[in-house]
């Protein structure tokens, strides 16, 4: 088969485009390289880390050995229930990537835990509670996943206390219907 010869006008445009795409790149990268990379805002979790390769290897993405490094073993004894703890131990052992059950950069009030994207008590229940996890007030057993059951914590009584009936089993899912925002 025998091809035609391009035009001599298609390099010259196609190494102007390459060059325009290379300078708009740079200038992004220099100007704000969180806004330029980043896909969305991190969560309250991780919004304190210093910068992009904290968590991330340079054209790898996030990276498992980074999560360890700030959550050790050590980390999750003191940070959460003895089921929580094994089930990350298991995880890491493992070798399973953090990323399989967690997703950040979907701002600043979201879940970063799969399948907990959309928060059954709004958005802004951390805010009104004090809290900052789903373990405050829930026991999740073995799996994460598996369906909640509220623990006896003083937070969980306030909110019953305050809500003046409102708060109770089966409704506090419905927290928007009187609450906007991130008003009590």
């Amino acid at each position: 088969m025998r091809y035609l010869p391009l035009p001599r006008t298609v390099m010259p445009v196609v190494a102007l485009a390459t060059l325009v795409l290379v300078v708009w790149v740079g200038w992004g990268t220099v100007r704000s390289p969180a806004a330029f990379w980043a896909p969305g805002d991190l969560s309250r979790y991780h919004v304190d880390q210093a910068g992009c390769t904290h968590c991330h290897e340079p054209f790898r993405g996030p990276s498992p050995a980074r999560c360890v490094a700030c959550h050790s073993t050590g980390y999750f004894e003191s940070h959460s229930t003895p089921a929580v703890m094994t089930w990350h131990r298991d995880m890491v052992g493992q070798h399973t990537a953090c990323t399989g059950c967690h997703t950040e950069h979907r701002g600043g009030l979201a879940q970063i835990t799969e399948r907990t994207r959309m928060n059954p008590h709004g958005e802004f229940v951390f805010r009104a509670t004090g809290t900052s996890s789903c373990t405050a007030c829930h026991e999740f057993g073995t799996r994460v996943v598996a369906k909640p059951a509220l623990r006896n914590e003083p937070i969980v009584r306030q909110l019953y206390e305050n809500g003046r009936g409102a708060h109770r089993p089966g409704h506090m899912a419905d927290c928007l219907a009187c609450h906007g925002g991130g008003e009590r």
